[in-house]
């Protein structure tokens, strides 16, 4: 199901996203969403560490997120590795 994560679910699993890293879950990611003119900021820093820079779709990021595999979809991630980006572990 390659469009299993961009259905219209997609909107609530951003602001769920934005909303848990207002909980200090996760790294600090500056993240800049194909088709939007503002960039979503998550997980403010709260110390030294700069914010990641992710570029690509939000399904990618909702995704990486939950820890699922994007072999073959076009990104960028600097600062951090995907798995960093997970916010269940693993």
């Amino acid at each position: 199901m390659p469009d299993a994560y961009a259905g219209p679910g997609l909107e609530l699993a951003l602001t769920l996203r934005v909303l848990t890293s207002q909980q200090g879950n996760g790294i600090p990611v500056h993240a800049d969403l194909d088709g939007r003119d503002e960039p979503l900021i998550l997980d403010l820093p709260p110390g030294d560490r700069t914010p990641a820079r992710f570029i690509g779709d939000a399904t990618t990021l909702v995704r990486l997120s939950a820890g699922r595999p994007v072999t073959g979809v076009r990104h960028e991630l600097s600062g951090a590795k995907a798995a960093e980006l997970n916010l269940f572990g693993g």
